[in-house]
């Protein structure tokens, strides 16, 4: 994986700790008093709070600096919708249209995660579940879809984060749920690859907003 600038990892536990609850809705940041908690200047602070800006995680009011949002559950829900249908289209056509090569590719991630799972390594589980989703979405061939797609897994990477794993208890049923899509897309069944996708997003979904919802006070 990339390697993590300093503001990029204050911003991941920053995010973290305001999707957990930790930090409130409303609570406001003070630039000083994270730099002095990380122990740095405030320039890598200003970076990280730039991409929670970016994330939509905190707002700048006039008198009242940086403030944590309240969570747009609605719109996650509406996202993760659309989501859920444009992969699973992206699975229907690659199980259409994946060269042998790319069907033993997905294959082979899919063994390896198995190895991660077991070793509750969350990181690298996140790490191939990325690889194989994107694997499954250049099997596709259509770029329409991949710039959508790419669109809006970016605005939705916030809430992929590795740790999230843990929390919405998804680490085997997400593995589970890859071997019937990857069995599915490996055998041309495109009906079933496309379900497939379709109950793993969902289920993805569902996991992530009632673990929100359980942090709301």
């Amino acid at each position: 994986m990339a390697n993590l600038t300093i503001s990029d990892k204050i911003y991941n536990q920053l995010s973290a700790q305001i999707i957990s609850g930790e930090i409130k809705p409303g609570q406001k940041l003070e630039e000083q008093d994270i730099a002095n908690q990380f122990g740095v200047s405030r320039t890598p602070i200003r970076e990280a709070f730039r991409l929670l800006h970016t994330s939509g995680l905190v707002e700048s009011k006039a008198h009242r600096g940086v403030t944590v949002i309240e969570l747009d559950i609605e719109q996650l829900g509406d996202m993760y919708e659309a989501l859920q249908e444009l992969e699973a289209l992206c699975a229907r056509l690659s199980a259409e249209r994946m060269t042998a090569v790319e069907r033993k590719q997905i294959e082979r991630m899919h063994q390896q995660s198995k190895q991660a799972v077991e070793e509750e390594d969350v990181e690298r589980f996140a790490e191939l579940n990325d690889q194989l989703h994107s694997a499954i979405h250049q099997g596709s061939r259509n770029k329409t879809l991949l710039e959508t797609i790419a669109k809006m897994r970016k605005r939705l990477t916030l809430y992929r984060q590795p740790w999230l794993f843990e929390k919405r208890n998804r680490l085997e049923t997400s593995f589970s749920e890859h071997g019937e899509l990857v069995d599915a897309i490996l055998k041309g069944d495109k009906d079933k690859a496309f379900d497939a996708m379709r109950n793993h997003i969902s289920n993805t979904s569902l996991g992530t907003i009632d673990y929100l919802m359980s942090q709301k006070p």
